[in-house]
């Protein structure tokens, strides 16, 4: 069985794909000015619904995961993964109309603030910035594999906390302001395999650690979440 095929018998139903019945939608191909460079995560993967007019008065819903904020000529821009075009694309704040957080289920009516003040999408500063970071790929891993039964219980999100503890060592880090940040954390498909790919060989060996605690963690060894675990760790040995 193929990671892929793991992730999507076992996953499709998770959090980072719940998005509260909302779906993606269109009637016109994008704007320009909506076209994407490269997508490249610069953030760890968080999922959205958003409300979006572009510049020709065309509104549309989208499903998107936001990698950065830049600094565009008329003001910040998400850069995204969208969902419906399956591709990069800039949205411009200003164009945003509402935005559906599906971390926490709420709509955000400010979109520019909102975005400017999220917690993953501010520069990084503190300790608890820099270990989300280096984290991100492992956290971006484990978070699929403990929701991959449907559900992310209290211990398996306990693990994640661990997991940024054993690997981070430049500085104390706040466990409530950590708590906080990995529940926000939503990734999809794209966002798991990139991950996948990039975990350096040095720091396989703790990943593959805290992979199998969290599925000891809620006391259930489900047969296939063992089996996704164990493609995880292959992929994982043959990268190193």
């Amino acid at each position: 069985m193929t990671v892929k095929a793991a992730l999507g018998t076992q996953a499709a139903a998770t959090r980072f794909l719940n998005v509260g019945g909302k779906a993606s939608a269109a009637d016109a191909e994008d704007s320009v000015e909506m076209a994407g460079a490269a997508d490249m995560a610069e953030t760890a993967p968080i999922v959205f619904h958003l409300v979006y007019e572009d510049a020709a008065g065309n509104v549309s819903q989208r499903i998107v995961t936001v990698r950065k904020i830049e600094t565009g000529r008329s003001g910040p821009l998400l850069l995204c993964y969208c969902h419906l075009r399956r591709r990069a694309r800039r949205f411009s704040l200003d164009r945003v109309l509402e935005v559906f957080d599906v971390s926490t289920g709420e709509v955000h009516g400010d979109p520019r603030a909102f975005f400017l003040g999220h917690p993953l999408l501010t520069v990084a500063e503190s300790h608890e910035d820099r270990a989300f970071r280096l984290c991100s790929d492992d956290l971006t891993i484990l978070t699929v594999v403990g929701a991959a039964d449907g559900r992310f219980d209290p211990d398996e999100q306990d693990q994640l906390l661990v997991h940024v503890f054993d690997r981070y060592e430049d500085g104390a880090l706040d466990e409530d302001i950590l708590r906080g940040r990995l529940s926000l954390l939503t990734p999809d498909h794209a966002s798991f395999f990139r991950s996948l790919s990039r975990v350096r060989p040095e720091d396989g060996r703790l990943l593959r650690r805290s992979l199998r605690r969290i599925v000891d963690a809620d006391g259930h060894l489900d047969p296939a979440e063992l089996a996704f675990v164990d493609t995880i760790e292959s992929r994982l040995l043959s990268f190193g």
